[in-house]
């Protein structure tokens, strides 16, 4: 299930700015630049510059950076779903990004070594213009923090 779902404004940041490296990847992004090795290097710094901004003190958000990120199958995206790990009212687009593989209702480090979830957070990030949405997912539920989106959010 998604434990925690967290949008970020890239064109306004919720410590008021973006640090310089971060304001560089942002920019590389929105002028076009989503090829993968940019856009997985947008995630890292966006979770370690901003969302400690949404997040709860004790929240493990490095366990979120430990894996690369690469777009998501919709085969994937439609288990995920079916498993009740994404909202239903989302789409599948190809501007999704994952740090896991997801195999027999597990979640599976994407470079093959065990126990992916001792020390990874399983997370799909969805980029939509200026809009960045994490869907934090966990098997167990224990949620560190949430945000409330309507239909209208994710459309």
């Amino acid at each position: 299930m998604a434990i925690g779902i967290t949008q970020i404004d890239l064109n306004k940041s919720k410590s008021g700015f973006y640090y310089n490296n971060t304001q560089a990847l942002i920019d590389q992004y929105l002028l076009g630049d989503h090829s993968l090795e940019a856009v997985s290097a947008l995630i890292k710094e966006l979770i370690d510059d901003e969302l400690p901004f949404f997040a709860e003190e004790e929240f493990p958000y490095t366990e979120l950076t430990r894996c690369d990120y690469t777009v998501i199958s919709e085969g994937i995206f439609n288990q995920l779903q079916h498993n009740k790990m994404l909202p239903s009212m989302l789409n599948y687009s190809s501007a999704m990004y994952v740090n896991f593989k997801y195999e027999n209702n597990e979640f599976i480090d994407p470079e093959g070594e065990q126990n992916y979830l001792h020390s990874n957070m399983p997370c799909m990030v969805y980029f939509q213009n200026n809009i960045v949405t994490f869907f934090i997912l966990d098997e167990d539920g224990d949620a560190y923090f949430s945000y409330s989106l309507s239909d209208d959010d994710l459309k």
